[in-house]
Parts: C-alpha cells; sequence; structure tokens
C-alpha cells in the first residue's frame, strides 16, 4: 500500500514598494515599539521615504514585525530592525534568511541602524555588529545662545549674517519649491575633492534626489521647514521632523556660500524657534571628514551609536 506525502512549500514573503500612504502605519508602529536609547534620525518615516527611486524601499511583515528593505540592482538590506516586540528574535532570522537568498553579495546581507541597545541584544544572540557612525545630538539651549570661548566662530559668523545681508527668515511654502531646488544646484556646483577622496561630490549628486523628494513632499511627510530670503531672493532653507516629544531631527540644511555666515544664521534660527524641544539631532556626518569637524564644533551633547547587524 503506498502512501503520497504532502509537502509543504514556504513562499517568500511579498514586498510592497513604500509610498506615502505607508506613512501613518510606519509611524505608528514606530512609537509603539520606541527604541529606549536615544533615538536615531533613522527611525523615522522621512529619512527613508526621501532616499525611494534612488534606492528601491520595499516593506513586509515577518513574524508581525514590519521589516523595511532597500536595495537595487546589486541586492537588498534592512534599513532597521525588525519593528515589533522582539527584534532579535524569529522576524530577525527570517529577514537574514530571506537576504541570504536574494544577495549574490554576502556583504549586502545585512541590518543597518541599529540603536546600542539593540546591537548588545543581537551580540548575546551571536549575530556579528560593526558601528555605523553616530548621530550628533546637541542641547537646544546651547544652539540658541552661543554662549561662551568655544562657540566664538559661530557667534561671529551669525552676527556678520545680521549685519551685513538683509535677511527675512520664513516659513517654507509650497511655491518655494523651484527656488529652493535651485539653491541646491548652486550649492551642488560649489562641493569639491575634500583631499582624501571623491565622496563628497558622489554624496551631493546622490543628495540632490533626496532633497527634491523632501522638498517637493514635505507636507506629506509632514516636514517644517524655513527658507531665507536676502534682496527677494531665496538663499538658504532648511527642513525637519520631530523625532519624539524631545528631539526634534534636522533633516537637511543648505545655505548660499556666497552670503557669509548664512548657514550659521539658518541653523540658529531654527532651533531658536523649535522651544519645544529640548535635543537637536543632526544626523551622521556620511564618513565626510569636514562635516564631522563642522558638527563637533557645535560642541554635540553626546554621540548616538549606530551599528549594522550582520549573520554570524
Amino acid at each position: 500500500m503506498s502512501t503520497t506525502r504532502t509537502v509543504a512549500l514556504v513562499s517568500e514573503p511579498s514586498l510592497r514598494p513604500l509610498a506615502l500612504q505607508d506613512r501613518a502605519r510606519f509611524e505608528a508602529r514606530l512609537a509603539e515599539h520606541a527604541v529606549t536609547d536615544d533615538p536615531l534620525a533613522a527611525y523615522s518615516f522621512p529619512f527613508h521615504f526621501i532616499w525611494q527611486g534612488l534606492l528601491q524601499y520595499e516593506w513586509t511583515e515577518l513574524e508581525s514585525h514590519l521589516c523595511l528593505f532597500a536595495g537595487n540592482s546589486e541586492g537588498r538590506f534592512l534599513v532597521l530592525p525588525p519593528i515589533g516586540h522582539d527584534p532579535c528574535g524569529p522576524a530577525m532570522a527570517k529577514a537574514f534568511e530571506f537576504l541570504s537568498k536574494q544577495n549574490t553579495t554576502p556583504a549586502l546581507t545585512r541590518i543597518e541602524n541599529a540603536s546600542g541597545s539593540m546591537a548588545s541584544w543581537c551580540r548575546e544572540k551571536g549575530y556579528r555588529v560593526a558601528p555605523k557612525g553616530p548621530d550628533y545630538v546637541y542641547r537646544r539651549a546651547d544652539l540658541v545662545a552661543l554662549r561662551g570661548d568655544r562657540y566664538k566662530s559661530q557667534r561671529v559668523a551669525y552676527n556678520h549674517c545680521v549685519a551685513h545681508a538683509k535677511l527675512i527668515y520664513r516659513p517654507f511654502r509650497p511655491d518655494d519649491v523651484a527656488a529652493c531646488l535651485a539653491v541646491f544646484q548652486q550649492w551642488q556646483q560649489g562641493v569639491r575633492h575634500d583631499g582624501f577622496s571623491d565622496l563628497p561630490m558622489h554624496l551631493a549628486k546622490d543628495a540632490e534626489h533626496a532633497h527634491r523628494q523632501g522638498i517637493v513632499h514635505a507636507a506629506d511627510l509632514g516636514l517644517i521647514g524655513r527658507v531665507v530670503e536676502v534682496e527677494g531672493r531665496i538663499v538658504a532653507y532648511t527642513f525637519g521632523y520631530p523625532l519624539n516629544s524631545t528631539t526634534f531631527c534636522i533633516l537637511f540644511e543648505i545655505a548660499d556660500r556666497n552670503v557669509r555666515g548664512l548657514g550659521a544664521y539658518i541653523f540658529r534660527e531654527f532651533c531658536r524657534e523649535l522651544e519645544s524641544y529640548e535635543l537637536i539631532n543632526t544626523m551622521d556626518d556620511s564618513g565626510l571628514e569636514g562635516l564631522r569637524h563642522a558638527k563637533l564644533a557645535y560642541h554635540p551633547l553626546r554621540l548616538v551609536e549606530s551599528y549594522i547587524v550582520s549573520p554570524a
């Protein structure tokens, strides 16, 4: 007598393109499962959505955890640990299993933007953990006051800008899009080799897409934007979003280099306006030495470490 054995096939997860209408879902899940550390800028919807198109962002549910992937023709990686009650548990194992099947390059099989506490949990479970680069977090009151010798250069730059330029600082409006993008293009032309590599120029080219996405979709993404005009022309802009009730993230800031002190001016004025927040997160330095020095010059309260997790 013969018997027939039925073999259950395990289907691959169905990935959905990241879209603006997914914002509420992501923000609700991130709020429900907030990390216990200082929040990284990456734990937000706008941080990732602005890169959609340059990278292909897709999401799915694994073991009741929301998983956000990014990739291109070379493969995919997870841009955040699985969002749920047990991010280092079965959902992470399934995510790595899926990625290892998809990627021909093993280095792509990774999870980025793990917090410090999550990195510790992952180490305990036998995963490999490596530093990615920290976010810079400041006390907002320090950035507004600019007191003491350590902020002397920023005060000088700010005061020079106020004294020599007829500045109008105001909220961003939808009809400012073209003018803001023109400011970016002018700024991009001034990006030069930093003496170490061509990385600044490559990053500036990629950033054009992200700035365009953020500026065009500012309202849909819940971004707060401000611009500065000089003689009727927009010469600087900045956009950001709340990370939580105490921390505000500045997503990007661009200023015309021909207006001395303009960067210091718009940064201080934006921080001055954000009275309900104690802390300002200016994200990481993208591995750029010049940007690292510029951020350290504002004397961060702390550097919030971020980690990459890979299979053992």
